[in-house]
């Protein structure tokens, strides 16, 4: 699989990134390459970098505008693997400034305290206008999109900081902020929904993400604030 210039120099930062870790990167396979590597996202993140939408602190962990941001790496475990995640989740970020959306305005990589969410959009209170999720494969985002509107309020309720059931623990988001879009993003995938809230939640297909005037439609005047829990179900151990 031939991987272009921007692919290439992605790939020279991961590496980059072993090194100051002290460690060699795991191989980058054939797969990972044809499958994960997306030529336009690695692009758009390292324009991101570039224009100082992102900065690497320490080895490999990564920094965004929001002043509040959690702990994101590019490179982590041992021997240290590309976290393949990250490339779609910081396109998605850097794509999000570049639509208009108010840089104070969008979260990254939220703390635990505040539902450990890929990406959001909010008001000035911290209302989620827009909960974004982040994935490597797309194959990744269709098993949420079929889950997650199998599970009520009381499902996903108690699911919180519980490994391995990401449809559920989406589903807690979502319920537990009313977010009234979602943003799935994966490797050169990008899927908006307009969700509903009754006695489970829908997820209806959108085809291109909101305005910031009709999300914002007053301005956003305040500094970056924390995320606002919303449904009864937030307060759930």
């Amino acid at each position: 699989m031939v991987v272009g210039s921007w692919g290439e120099a992605y790939l020279t930062r991961l590496r980059g990134c072993a090194v100051r870790m002290g460690r060699e990167l795991v191989e980058i396979s054939a797969r990972d390459r044809a499958v994960r590597l997306v030529e336009a996202e690695a692009r758009t993140v390292e324009e991101g970098f570039g224009a100082g939408l992102l900065a690497l602190e320490s080895s490999s962990r990564v920094r965004t505008l929001d002043p509040l941001q959690g702990a994101a790496w590019l490179v982590a475990g041992e021997p240290p693997r590309a976290r393949w995640e990250s490339l779609p989740q910081l396109a998605a970020y850097v794509e999000l400034l570049r639509a208009g959306y108010p840089e104070a305005a969008v979260r990254f990589e939220t703390p635990a305290t505040e539902l450990g969410l890929d990406l959001a959009a909010v008001n000035d209170d911290g209302q989620v206008l827009l909960l974004g999720v982040a994935r490597a494969e797309p194959l990744e985002l269709a098993k949420l999109e079929a889950l997650v509107p199998t599970f009520d309020g009381e499902d996903a309720r108690s699911v919180r900081d519980v490994p391995g059931r990401e449809a559920q623990r989406l589903a807690y988001q979502l319920w537990s902020t009313r977010a009234p879009y979602l943003w799935m993003v994966a490797a050169g995938d990008r899927r908006l929904f307009r969700v509903g809230y009754g006695r489970t939640i829908t997820l209806t297909r959108g085809r291109v993400l909101p305005m910031p005037e009709e999300l914002w439609p007053f301005g956003f005047d305040g500094p970056t604030p924390r995320v606002a829990f919303v449904g009864a179900t937030a307060v759930a151990g």
